[in-house]
């Protein structure tokens, strides 16, 4: 890990107008930087279906100057408390295309205030970048509103769960449509995914099993299109405990079943006392073993086979920018495995074996598409 999600309401800073609390934004600059944690930061005015600005502006239109400057007050007042971690992006606003609806004045006034917003903060922190996070549903019915709030983002923020209006997941076949979809239309920006979660309950049609599937499609889809999807958040590490799926509960003001289970099995472990691995945390790190990203000694049921004769190409990413890695390569022989161009003509790349996997340096290649052969294996993969 190399950056973080934290998430803060405007009103559980400004507890009272124009007085604040920083005791979590201090804790957070001193221990995330001691370990070279970047930040991405969450300051909600919207956070889904509730509105999180100071009492005294509970009234005030979003577009107004005095919500505008009380908010660029905030941003300063931040930026004094985080004087040392890096800030890699501000997300103004969760989920608020819930809040918004369908209603064209309430976009066009958060609009305005998230231009003027994204503005400062470009202005205040060097090199930050912007994001508003909707909802995939928010992003794709309510299209127009999103496209011109994101006219002002540098990254499109996303808060996907794949679930129906009765609060039951989706098939886990929906996740590659759902990842073309984003990047059909948003070619040009990067994607983030700062919310992104799959429920094991039975009480929404799921189950651990299934909850580990979706983390393996979420992985094999997103290779396709790991040049535009640059980061996912995962909800939760750890699953709720019954106070706080309680609390939650009475903020959404839903009481469903389906819904409150959905909250509380979003976790990749169980909330027991110890924090027991579902099968979705051991999927993820096979996943990520698959992409070199870690050595843990992991068992791979669903992931990577861990078999030492089978002579698989698997590669990641693909696209591939400089670095290719092929795993599970432990009887390869890295002298018989040739790379082509489109024309046939073989490129000599640098090689590294390593117990388990082959590091490809591609840095050199021109953008295209590529082959490799490897006995009578042969597999494609794009240079981007």
């Amino acid at each position: 890990m190399k950056r973080i999600g934290l998430f803060q309401n405007w009103s559980a800073i400004e507890t009272v107008p124009n007085t604040y609390s920083f005791s979590m934004l201090d804790i957070a600059d001193i221990y995330y930087n001691a370990y070279g944690m970047q930040l991405d930061l969450t300051i909600a005015a919207i956070h889904t279906n509730n509105l999180e600005v100071p009492s005294d502006l509970r009234t005030t239109s979003f577009n107004s100057l005095t919500m505008i400057n009380r908010f660029k007050k905030l941003l300063d007042s931040i930026k004094v408390h985080l004087p040392t971690v890096t800030i890699s992006s501000l997300v103004i606003g969760s989920e608020h295309d819930i809040y918004f609806g369908s209603n064209s004045s309430k976009w066009a006034d958060y609009t305005v205030f998230y231009d003027s917003i994204s503005d400062y903060a470009h202005r205040i922190w060097s090199g930050i970048k912007a994001a508003s996070k909707l909802t995939f549903n928010g992003l794709t019915t309510h299209n127009t509103f999103a496209q011109t709030l994101n006219s002002h983002s540098d990254y499109i923020g996303v808060s996907y769960y794949p679930m129906d209006a009765s609060m039951k997941v989706k098939p886990i076949s929906t996740i590659p449509t759902d990842f073309a979809t984003l990047v059909a239309l948003y070619t040009s920006k990067p994607i983030y995914f700062y919310q992104y979660g799959y429920p094991s309950s039975s009480s929404c049609n799921s189950s651990e099993l299934k909850q580990a599937q979706f983390i393996k499609q979420t992985f094999t889809t997103w290779d396709l299109y790991a040049s535009n999807i640059k980061a996912i958040d995962f909800t939760w590490l750890h699953d709720l405990d019954t106070a706080d799926v309680n609390f939650y509960g009475r903020y959404y003001g839903i009481t469903d079943t389906s819904f409150l289970e959905f909250l509380h099995t979003l976790g990749l472990r169980k909330w027991d006392g110890n924090g027991t691995d579902k099968l979705a945390f051991t999927e993820l790190q096979c996943q990520l073993k698959q992409r070199g990203y870690n050595s843990l000694s992991v068992n791979c049921v669903l992931g990577m086979e861990e078999k030492s004769n089978k002579k698989e190409l698997k590669l990641f990413p693909n696209p591939v920018q400089d670095v290719m890695i092929i795993v599970n390569t432990v009887n390869f022989n890295k002298s018989n495995l040739n790379i082509y161009n489109p024309l046939g003509q073989k490129i000599n790349l640098p090689i590294t074996k390593e117990t388990r996997k082959l590091t490809i340096n591609t840095s050199s290649l021109n953008k295209g598409v590529y082959y490799i052969i490897y006995e009578n294996k042969r597999e494609v993969f794009i240079k981007n």
